[in-house]
């Protein structure tokens, strides 16, 4: 018998430092490093960011999880 591997999706994730409350939040990324969403945009003001990093992950809590631990691969276009 053989069994599936599991598929595990790329999550990109920038590092952003919130204008408010000066602490660092964690933002879903296209591939092209635009902001995954346009409240994001209006709220931080950036609409697309220099670096990101891709994480092979099951679920945005072990993408983000991954990311804190300084795991994944940094990507600058």
């Amino acid at each position: 018998m053989k069994t599936k591997a599991k598929v595990l999706s790329v999550i990109r994730i920038a590092v952003l430092e919130n204008p408010e409350t000066k602490r660092k939040v964690c933002i879903r990324v296209t591939k092209d490093g635009h902001l995954a969403g346009l409240r994001y945009v209006q709220r931080f003001g950036v609409k697309k960011v220099a670096t990101w990093m891709e994480v092979e992950a099951k679920s945005w809590a072990q993408a983000t999880k991954l990311v804190r631990a300084g795991k994944g691969k940094k990507v600058a276009p």
